[in-house]
């Protein structure tokens, strides 16, 4: 919307934003209140209806407990607790729901109690029975049908999350029949359960067996084919007959095993090679008797002290003897005779350790050619020994497969000797309670569900309706400031003594008005101000004649114009002479001052229409109205006019351009939205300075704005004055 200055308002169609006004609800309350009373109270009979014809149903409930930790027997009697964690408790507590209601658990009950025998349980839950496929009654196969579909449809069972204990119910006419079929799921739920349990053993030891014949065949051809396989490549394993004293791991053949075996005894021989080789080099530039081994010999060491003896009585004798004595060349033969034997022990000593390191040499590099033959050997054997440890290590996978399937399968005849049950009745049920009908509840239902669709029709009532009813109504769809409201005038009382009382509601509305036009713009109410609606009877006249004496009384020299040229009416309010007035005074034809009158009790001027013209809209096209207008501006303060309806006629748009400014009159709750935008559109085309719009005829009362706005309480209260 644009300022009260400019010439064009903008019409908005939707409001902006959305929100909720509870005064506005209350008020949509109050307009639609027949609507809603009545819907509700249809909707309250109807429920009254259906308590008064509805069969009682009762509800019986046992408690069961649900366990999702199982006891699994196994070997040496130990029991291993398996338990679920997390959202697989959850599904398998889920599961069990799924099997209570299943149509498999309710033929388990059908046939306990045998309640196809006959129709009795149909007639107890209020089914009739159907017919058979020959339509000769209800046969074997149609009756269990219909009662595994009751039972399903009736029973129900609820499971709190995070808890065990689930609570087990079922619906039907008769209080015995309740409490008989839901302790009988109860009992079947643990029974199916136990079955379950035994199936589930007995198939898998029937599993386990075959499994354990596949695997025991499959061991047999592993071996089979390894033992043909080492057979054919001459492969012999030895692992059980060759061990060291150092590795506890021994070769896997023969071939492995000497070449272990020759590797040792080669490293042995290149040990004793090295020993003896530094042995022989360290002796071989000494001198015989310098060879500690020499000198270590006890039979040199016995010679050299025999040698010793000699010489000392060698001495004894030259100290009696003359050297050439016989006895001393005796004795001087003796000691020469043992150096000699002394040298030859001692070479002899020497040649020794020359052939050890010669033997300890030849065996080196004899066993290092057969070792080197016998890592060609085993070269070759461990190339034959792939397919072979392939071969070994399918037999072990099979023999490892069958030990496990044994020993699983022990296991299973072990825990299926003591098959458990994790699932136990809490509480069974004793006494069905009447769930159905409840007439309470029915009826505040029925009263919530008909207040809701009361409400709903009333929206869519107001939604739908376009009509301007309140004004919010016209602030919001319209798009234009609201001026003020009047309220509902009666005809019974002439407009000039409403008028003449100044508290009255009429004077009051407007007196209110007239204060929203001076505030309208900066300089105050425009000079002239014409009043159009977009249909006749909205108000219009009677408001142009109120603010006129609302601004004539706050001191204001006002003229009050009959503008409608085609419809005048306002000298038979004020009860006056329609003479030449607008008409003759625009063509020429009359005087101003001469045709202006002053109504009784009114303080204001007053310038009739005149005469019909032959075509009104000629004199207002032209700029007459506008030399008219600017020739009173200093004679009067404000100038208003009544004009015609907009909507069909091109007189008010053209006389909008011509005023200061123009304020639309619309009655409340007859003018449709769509035609009152209509009218605004053509006023702002002929640019025109819409102020706002002043709400007509509104009854705050019935549109539930009483609270707000108090003027039909004044008005009464004026009359009986």
């Amino acid at each position: 919307m644009k300022s009260a200055d400019s010439n064009m308002v903008e019409v908005v169609d939707e409001p902006a934003g959305f929100s909720i006004d509870f005064n506005e609800l209350k008020s949509m309350a109050f307009r639609q209140r027949y609507i809603i009373i009545g819907i509700t109270i249809l909707a309250l009979i109807f429920g009254a209806i259906v308590t008064l014809i509805s069969p009682s149903v009762y509800q019986a409930e046992t408690k069961i407990q649900i366990d999702p930790d199982t006891n699994d027997v196994v070997e040496d009697e130990v029991d291993i607790r398996t338990r679920l964690r997390g959202a697989d408790v959850q599904r398998y507590l889920n599961s069990q729901l799924d099997l209570l209601k299943s149509r498999n658990m309710a033929r388990r009950v059908v046939a306990d109690l045998r309640l196809d025998a006959n129709d009795d349980f149909l007639t107890k839950m209020g089914a009739v029975a159907l017919d058979g496929p020959t339509g000769d009654g209800a046969s074997q196969t149609t009756r269990l049908d219909q009662i595994t579909n009751l039972l399903v449809e009736n029973v129900d069972i609820e499971l709190p999350f995070g808890s065990k204990v689930a609570t087990l119910s079922f619906k039907s006419r008769d209080r015995k029949l309740a409490v008989q079929i839901v302790n009988t799921y109860s009992k079947n739920l643990i029974t199916a359960n136990i079955d379950q349990r035994f199936q589930a053993t007995t198939y898998a030891r029937d599993f386990l067996q075959k499994e354990i014949g596949d695997a025991k065949q499959r061991l047999e051809e592993a071996e089979r084919r390894a033992i043909l396989y080492a057979r054919n490549t001459q492969i012999i394993d030895a692992s059980d007959g060759v061990s060291t004293n150092e590795d506890s791991t021994s070769p896997r053949s023969i071939t492995t095993a000497n070449l272990v075996q020759m590797n040792a005894d080669l490293a042995a021989a290149r040990t004793a090679r090295i020993l003896a080789e530094e042995k022989w080099q360290s002796v071989r530039n000494k001198s015989a008797l310098d060879i500690a081994d020499v000198q270590q010999n006890p039979t040199i060491q016995q010679l050299l002290s025999e040698k010793a003896g000699k010489e000392a009585e060698l001495r004894e004798l030259l100290n009696r003897y003359k050297p050439d004595h016989p006895v001393a060349l005796q004795s001087r033969a003796q000691i020469t005779s043992l150096d000699s034997e002394v040298e030859s022990i001692a070479s002899n000593i020497r040649s020794s350790i020359k052939s050890e390191y010669d033997i300890a040499l030849r065996q080196e590099q004899s066993l290092n050619r057969n070792l080197n033959s016998m890592k060609n050997a085993t070269l070759e054997e461990q190339d034959k020994r792939v397919e072979l440890n392939l071969l070994a290590r399918e037999v072990e996978t099979n023999r490892s497969q069958y030990q496990s399937l044994l020993n699983r399968y022990e296991q299973v005849n072990i825990s299926s000797d003591v098959v458990t049950n994790n699932i136990s009745i809490i509480d069974e049920a004793q006494a069905a309670q009447k769930v159905t009908p409840r007439p309470l509840i029915n009826m505040l239902l029925s009263f919530l569900i008909g207040a809701a669709a009361a409400f709903f029709v009333a929206f869519l009532r107001e939604t739908f309706d376009d009509s301007i009813r309140t004004p919010d109504d016209a602030t919001r769809k319209l798009g234009l400031p609201l001026l003020g409201t009047t309220p509902i005038y009666s005809d019974d009382l002439p407009i000039i003594d409403t008028l003449a009382d100044r508290k009255s509601a009429i004077a009051e509305a407007y007196a209110s008005i007239r204060s929203s036009l001076e505030f309208s713009t900066a300089n105050g109410a425009p000079k002239s101000i014409l009043l159009a609606s977009s249909q006749p009877s909205e108000g219009k006249s009677t408001s142009s004649v109120a603010i006129a004496e609302s601004f004539a009384r706050a001191g204001k020299k006002t003229l009050l114009i009959d503008a409608d040229l085609r419809n005048p009416s306002l000298h038979q309010y004020l009860n006056v002479k329609n003479t030449e007035g607008l008409v003759g005074t625009l063509t020429g034809n009359a005087d101003f001052d001469k045709a202006i009158t002053q109504p009784e009790a009114m303080h204001f001027d007053f310038l009739s229409s005149g005469p019909m013209p032959p075509d009104p809209t000629e004199i207002i096209i032209t700029n007459a109205i506008a030399r008219f207008i600017k020739s009173l501006e200093d004679r009067y303060d404000h100038i208003v006019f009544d004009g015609p309806p907009v909507m069909g006629l091109a007189d008010s748009p053209q006389m909008s351009r011509a005023v200061a400014g123009t304020v639309l009159v619309v009655e409340a709750g007859r003018i449709r939205g769509g035609q009152t935008k209509s009218a605004i559109r053509r006023l702002n085309d002929a640019n025109g300075n819409l102020l706002g719009v002043i709400l007509s005829k509104f009854d705050g009362a019935s549109s539930g704005y009483g609270q707000y706005y108090g003027y039909e309480y004044s008005y009464k209260n004026s009359n009986a004055r």
